[in-house]
């Protein structure tokens, strides 16, 4: 059974997602940018900033894209059961 409840879509209250690893990765990865954007706009030129901040805004609209397609696909796969164990 997926992280996803079958009959609202929404997900789980306890546990679940909030402890898968490689959720955990993601994080400490973007944390690790962080800090390295920051020593970057001190130590280098504007344009490696500028270069550095739209880097930034590009993974942040990929992770809110990637999050969004898992969300979407749960929901249609839980339909795609509930239809199934109908017929």
């Amino acid at each position: 059974m997926s992280d996803v409840n079958k009959t609202t879509g929404a997900p789980p209250t306890t546990g679940g997602l909030s402890n898968d690893p490689a959720i955990g990765g993601a994080k400490a990865n973007t944390e690790e940018f962080q800090k390295a954007m920051g020593d970057a706009k001190k130590n280098f030129s504007p344009e490696m900033a500028y270069y550095l901040e739209l880097q930034e805004k590009m993974m942040k609209e990929q992770q809110a894209y990637t999050a969004l397609s898992n969300v979407m696909k749960s929901r249609d796969d839980a339909a795609k059961n509930a239809v199934r164990n109908i017929v």
